[in-house]
């Protein structure tokens, strides 16, 4: 058996046994085959394969003018979606793949997971404190703290974005925020503030130092996180899983329509 002969019939083998195609190139050595060689042979069939389909579908739509695969698209609608395709490869490819072995991309990471498991258990124990915690300010005297904390609550919003005090995830002043709460002498809890109150249990006023030091522990991982997405959307990594989902549909009209590249025929 020469070795065009040994090619031809380690092909046919290889794509009419699919379970025996390792098998199958593991023998080729023997008959003077190079991967290479295989693959080549491979790419030349596919080729031939594709154009003589693209012939079949020619002569069978020759008389409807503009068309040659499909009824549905045109020939320069065909060409478009495959040139557009490549733009899309060529996108992905210039932009690459982020360097897992930076530390910035690896401490991300880390922050992102860590993030997904601590955040739940701090918002659980900070909504169970809140429910404890109880106002320093007798009840008669109440509804004349409303306008006070109103201002407070004001300005803590503008306290947090100061200089020096803004932070990725913590409060400097820790506001229920407006209509979180049913208790109307604190704005339905528009000017409740933790700061404000005090666990009865403890004698702490606002929360305990376990929920603020899980709070600071948060504030670190999400200015760990800021900084990977800022590196990220600066390398245009982010960008990548958008030109994959075009990609994608691309890809979709080719697989449904059963689309050939026409340029595999050259000028026409």
């Amino acid at each position: 058996m020469t070795k065009d002969e040994a090619l031809q019939a380690a092909w046919t083998l290889y794509n009419r046994y699919p379970g025996k195609r390792t098998a199958i190139l593991d023998k080729l050595p023997s008959y003077d085959i190079s991967v290479d060689d295989f693959n080549a042979y491979d790419s030349t069939m596919a080729s031939t394969a594709n154009i003589n389909i693209l012939d079949k579908r020619a002569e069978a739509l020759a008389d409807i003018p503009g068309y040659s695969q499909v009824e549905s698209m045109s020939d320069d609608e065909i060409l478009r979606v495959f040139e557009a395709r490549d733009e899309l490869t060529s996108k992905i490819e210039d932009i690459g793949s982020p360097p897992t072995e930076a530390e910035w991309f690896k401490a991300g990471l880390t922050a992102e997971q860590r993030i997904e498991r601590v955040k739940p258990f701090y918002e659980d124990m900070k909504a169970k404190e809140w429910e404890q915690l109880e106002s320093v300010v007798p009840a008669p005297f109440a509804p004349l703290m409303g306008p006070i904390q109103a201002l407070t609550e004001v300005g803590a919003g503008w306290i947090d974005f100061m200089p020096g005090t803004a932070s990725d995830f913590g409060e400097q002043l820790h506001e229920r925020g407006a209509f979180t709460s049913w208790n109307p002498l604190t704005g339905f809890g528009a000017w409740d503030i933790a700061e404000f109150n005090v666990n009865p249990e403890t004698g702490q006023r606002g929360f305990s130092p376990e929920l603020l030091e899980m709070e600071d522990a948060l504030n670190t991982l999400y200015g760990t996180k800021r900084q990977y997405d800022v590196k990220m959307e600066e390398g245009g990594y982010r960008d990548v899983y958008g030109l994959q989902e075009e990609m994608g549909s691309l890809n979709q009209i080719i697989m449904e329509n059963q689309l050939l590249d026409p340029r595999m025929l050259g000028e026409r």
